[in-house]
């Protein structure tokens, strides 16, 4: 068993935190300022709301053209002064990265944050991404998000390099379930699509996932030199929250688990707006950091946290790479 004690208690304290600490009425001024939201549903729209609600200009990033552009509308008629639009890509289809982010690229000259929130949980397994048959939830929820990065990292950098050391960071939407990947280090290198093992369980693939966007966390910032740019970078599980993530549940499981377990969205965007806003996080001190609900220094698992600061986040970062470059072209 590759959880421990102190990992199993986090993951039962996460499921009931305390009351959050850091909200709406401790942000502050964001005019001026331009973020990232992935997803156009339930957290990503919480996110946004808090966003524009301060003043900053938002994009959000959906797959999907009509539901992204219903989601904008939606949000200016709630608020009439709002700065927000949106671009459409899809993470499981690489092909789709590239052009749909330059939108966004073609209209702004900064970026001072984002956050990396979206991504899949089906309830089974099997499904794969359209660009190169890796598995849905890898596929989507990390090596997707390792190609749009690489097309925002110029402007993130340029832009840091005017800001205030800290301010401009990137936040990579992970979650307690990474305590579920069965393998050191979180990885299972000897089959990571798991064809392997067909009948393994979703949740064993999608904690996987999650532990690799806890890697990426780190390795992004190791890689980019991105401390000495004065870039933040931080992984946080924002909470066991009723959003869209487990729309693909089977209905019965989905109605339990909402009036056990789930808590409502707004507070998974404290979460990550802690980690995106927070000034008492710091570069010295929390680069690679792991933020719990609803906005806490937590940890992640120790063979996890070990292993992405020595061999294991090298080869991921090689790999991510490798998978990547065929869809990735530079300015």
């Amino acid at each position: 068993m590759l959880a421990k004690f102190a990992d199993i208690w986090q993951f039962m304290q996460n499921q009931w935190p305390s009351a959050p600490t850091y909200t709406e009425k401790d942000y502050p001024d964001l005019v001026g300022r331009v973020y990232i939201v992935t997803g156009a549903v339930g957290l990503a729209v919480e996110v946004t709301k808090l966003l524009i609600g301060r003043g900053a200009k938002v994009y959000i990033m959906g797959r999907n053209e009509q539901k992204a552009q219903a989601c904008v509308d939606k949000l200016r008629q709630e608020f009439p002064e709002a700065q927000v639009d949106f671009f459409t890509a899809d993470l499981g289809d690489l092909s789709t990265i590239g052009p749909g982010v330059q939108k966004f690229l073609s209209q702004e000259t900064e970026l001072h944050g984002v956050i990396h929130n979206a991504g899949v949980m089906p309830s089974n397994r099997g499904a794969r991404v359209k660009s190169n048959d890796l598995e849905l939830m890898v596929g989507t929820n990390n090596v997707g998000p390792h190609l749009l990065q690489k097309y925002l990292d110029g402007i993130l950098f340029r832009t840091a390099a005017k800001q205030p050391r800290g301010s401009v960071r990137v936040v990579w939407v992970t979650s307690c379930m990474h305590v579920a990947a069965n393998h050191e280090g979180g990885v299972n290198w000897d089959d990571i699509n798991y064809d392997k093992s067909p009948k393994t369980s979703a949740a064993v693939l999608y904690g996987q996932s999650k532990a690799i966007n806890i890697i990426q966390s780190y390795m992004w910032s190791k890689k980019n030199d991105a401390a000495e740019a004065g870039i933040l970078s931080l992984s946080v599980h924002p909470g066991s929250l009723d959003t869209e993530l487990t729309r693909d549940s089977p209905s019965i499981l989905r109605w339990i688990v909402r009036r056990v377990l789930l808590h409502p969205a707004k507070l998974g965007a404290y979460s990550e707006l802690f980690a995106l806003l927070n000034p008492t996080l710091t570069v010295e001190k929390n680069t690679g950091g792991y933020i719990i609900p609803w906005g806490k220094i937590g940890f992640a698992r120790q063979d996890v946290d070990t292993g992405m600061k020595g061999a294991n986040g090298e080869r991921l970062w090689s790999w991510l790479d490798d998978k990547v470059m065929p869809f990735y072209k530079s300015a």
